[in-house]
């Protein structure tokens, strides 16, 4: 993945979230759905499972209600797959080059819009608890759903930082962050070159509200020319029971 995580997601757990993703047995081509906006276009969505519950479009804006309880059927996740899948993922990607407008309806009462390329939620079930050698819990016992959402990719450090720090205004955050990704900007030419290709950033959430953790990061490869900006949004709901 191209950004810094965020700690909605511990390391561990995102690590492990990150494997089984990747080792999902793929199912058939999703098909496109899609959306109509105020002005009469369309963006085309690639989604393949249910319809979910918790999404709508208004004034042509994709908008996701995540003050619902987490459910395969709030996030139209597929969970008509081979037994051995190892996580159950719905997964909302543009087809087309410029994203489309996403809009994100929080517990707490914050709301956050951006030029999405995709929306990913995943479930997945850990039928017992997992803890580290010094008994710190790694990953909980019971179903585990997170959001990842990915912006468009910008170029540039202006254009990078100002993306940032528009969404830490949407979610009424301190800026406070914004000075640390200017930082890292500043100090791009002096990273060492073996460690130039990894990505660094910065990143900042919103207090956890009935059970949902939520971030921001936006991180960018300090050997890149020119610098390009991934903006990112990440949930992680507590477990639920597993069905």
């Amino acid at each position: 993945m191209a950004m810094t995580p965020t700690r909605v997601l511990g390391p561990a757990i995102a690590a492990l979230v990150v494997v089984l993703l990747t080792g999902c047995t793929p199912g058939p081509a999703p098909a496109p759905v899609g959306s109509s906006t105020s002005d009469g276009s369309e963006h085309d969505v690639s989604h393949r499972g249910p319809e979910p519950t918790a999404m709508s479009y208004e004034n042509g804006v994709e908008t996701w209600d995540l003050t619902v309880p987490p459910s395969v059927e709030a996030f139209g996740i597929d969970t008509d797959v081979p037994e051995n899948t190892a996580a159950l993922v719905g997964a909302y990607a543009s087809t087309g080059p410029g994203g489309r407008p996403v809009r994100l309806l929080l517990p707490g009462g914050e709301e956050v819009q951006v030029q999405a390329t995709q929306v990913i939620f995943d479930a997945l079930d850990s039928k017992e608890e997992r803890t580290d050698d010094s008994g710190a819990v790694t990953l909980p016992e019971g179903r585990l759903f997170h959001l990842q959402v990915d912006a468009l990719t910008v170029e540039g450090a202006d254009a990078g930082v100002d993306g940032y720090r528009d969404v830490l205004r949407q979610l009424d955050l301190p800026s406070t962050s914004v000075r640390e990704l200017q930082d890292k900007v500043a100090a791009a030419d002096s990273v060492d070159p073996v460690d130039a290709s990894q990505p660094v950033g910065a990143n900042a959430s919103v207090p956890k509200t009935n059970g949902l953790d939520f971030g921001v990061s936006s991180s960018f490869r300090p050997n890149d020319e020119p610098l390009l900006f991934a903006l990112r949004l990440n949930g992680a709901w507590d477990p639920v029971p597993i069905p």
